[in-house]
């Protein structure tokens, strides 16, 4: 299979990746991921994963590969967008605004498709229910360090499980890399990957 170009410095997405036998190259895009005006919080998604595929496509420029994937997932709450916190302050108040609450894990997934020069994307939601969380639970779980680079302030696939009663929709969209989906994605492009098309 041809290598994609991952856009992205994740490391869960870089391990779900190993999972499915994809070959991969890591290629992280650095770029401004403040939300814009007038844009809804699926559009802000998708035009922030598009864009992270645009400044993979420019540093490559004159040696493009067939295939550059990027990615980028959010969390939404009461029409509030949560990213990474930026420190353990900001971790806090991300858990104690989500406890007893269910929330949109929002993934763009954006492919660029060397043969037709185009990208194309797709947004993933999935919902997850917290219960409610005591404040010792809160420092308790701040304290394993798991809250650090990770959009809304935990890992669903580690200690942060603890915290949730409900989930509605993709779990891996969750860790960060919609698997249905991408699979889907890669097919309908033609990307040679999985069963072979049925003739049917």
């Amino acid at each position: 299979m041809e290598p994609i170009i991952l856009a992205s410095a994740s490391l869960r997405r870089q391990e779900l990746c190993k999972q499915l036998g994809l070959p991969f190259k890591i290629l992280p895009s650095y770029i401004d991921e403040t939300p814009l005006p007038g844009y809804t919080i699926h559009e802000q998604v998708q035009n922030i994963a598009e864009r992270k595929v645009q400044a993979a496509i420019k540093t490559l420029q004159g040696r493009l590969p067939l295939w550059i994937l990027g990615a980028d997932t959010v969390i939404s709450l009461d029409n509030r967008i949560y990213g990474k916190p930026r420190d353990r302050d900001e971790a806090r108040e991300m858990l104690q605004s989500f406890s007893g609450k269910t929330q949109e894990v929002i993934t763009a997934l954006a492919l660029y498709v060397g043969r037709k020069e185009q990208i194309v994307s797709r947004v993933i939601t999935s919902y997850v229910t917290f219960a409610e969380l005591s404040p010792s639970e809160i420092e308790w779980y701040l304290d394993t360090g798991e809250w650090q680079g990770v959009a809304g302030a935990y890992q669903i696939q580690s200690l942060g499980a603890c915290f949730i009663s409900e989930i509605r929709g993709s779990y891996s969209n969750i860790v960060g890399l919609p698997i249905r989906e991408l699979y889907v994605l890669l097919r309908e492009q033609g990307y040679p990957y999985g069963a072979a098309p049925s003739t049917d």
